[in-house]
């Protein structure tokens, strides 16, 4: 299983994702990384084309973390 680490371009902030939105095409974010939801390794390349195609990688990186 993995979580999925945002960082923000342009401030550096950093958080993780709590959970993805297809009804609003966005992601929704945790600061505490015990509150990322967990994926599998499998879903992480239909993860992050989902969030290249809700134009999140314009101002952030993802990475996905083993946990």
């Amino acid at each position: 299983m993995v979580i999925i680490k945002w960082t923000n371009k342009y401030s550096n902030e950093t958080g993780y994702v709590a959970s993805l939105s297809t009804k609003n095409k966005c992601f929704y974010n945790t600061f505490d990384q015990s509150e990322a939801k967990q994926y599998s390794e499998k879903s992480v390349a239909t993860l992050m084309s989902k969030l290249a195609s809700y134009h999140e990688t314009d101002d952030n990186t993802f990475e996905a973390i083993p946990v």
